[in-house]
């Protein structure tokens, strides 16, 4: 048999497996699920790191290209640029998120700081434009440093929940079409929701939510 010969009978055969209803879909999906589960926050920063590249790269081409770069130079600088933002690339997304949170609380806050003041302070020069303004603006900058602190705890335990309960449905899924004889609970029942739960607990302490990864 002949190489191209195998390739098409390789590809005939992939093409006709029966991934939905089959065991291997839902084996796929337990480990992928798994995966999320535990180590969900790496996941984040690799995709955060691989998108940083991707941009620089493109980024390099349209810079240095249009400077006259090409070939083995054209290519080397593109890769620099790339590396340059795949390194970079968490803490501008980070960066990202205190000036977006910061813009939207330092322009909502006034109006309740200054409502807050006026029923509370006697003197009325405490509520001028100024000084509502400066407490607004402190609230804002301590409101988008925490959510900056606070990134990796909610990425953590969204993946690691998201991850816990899709093991356990694609565990429900495989049993029905397994190629052995399995008995184990109906999917309704509550042990299903306990081993969800209890996935997402692991994945979260495995994580560790404790690493703040500070502010830029």
């Amino acid at each position: 048999m002949d190489w191209k010969t195998a390739v098409n009978s390789f590809v005939e055969v992939f093409a006709n497996l029966d991934f939905r209803n089959g065991p291997l879909f839902y084996v796929v999906g337990i480990v992928a699920a798994g995966y999320c589960c535990l180590e969900g926050y790496r996941i984040y920063k690799m995709l955060l790191g691989v998108m940083g590249f991707a941009l620089g790269f493109r980024v390099g081409f349209l810079l240095f290209g249009s400077l006259g770069f090409s070939n083995e130079v054209l290519l080397m600088m593109e890769t620099f640029m790339g590396l340059i933002l795949c390194v970079v690339s968490y803490r501008i997304f980070l960066a990202g998120i205190f000036i977006a949170v910061f813009q939207f609380a330092s322009s909502n806050l006034p109006v309740y700081v200054e409502a807050f003041l006026h029923d509370r302070v006697k003197y009325s020069f405490l509520v001028t434009g100024v000084v509502v303004t400066i407490i607004s603006g402190i609230l804002a900058f301590t409101i988008a440093k925490l959510s900056v602190s606070m990134t990796r705890t909610v990425l953590v335990c969204l993946t690691a929940v998201v991850g816990g309960f899709a093991v356990v449905n694609f565990l429900v899924g495989l049993i029905p079409v397994f190629p052995y004889e399995v008995t184990l609970p109906e999917p309704s029942s509550p042990i299903w929701l306990f081993l969800k739960i209890g996935l997402s607990a692991a994945g979260v302490g495995i994580q560790d939510v404790k690493d703040s990864p500070g502010l830029v």
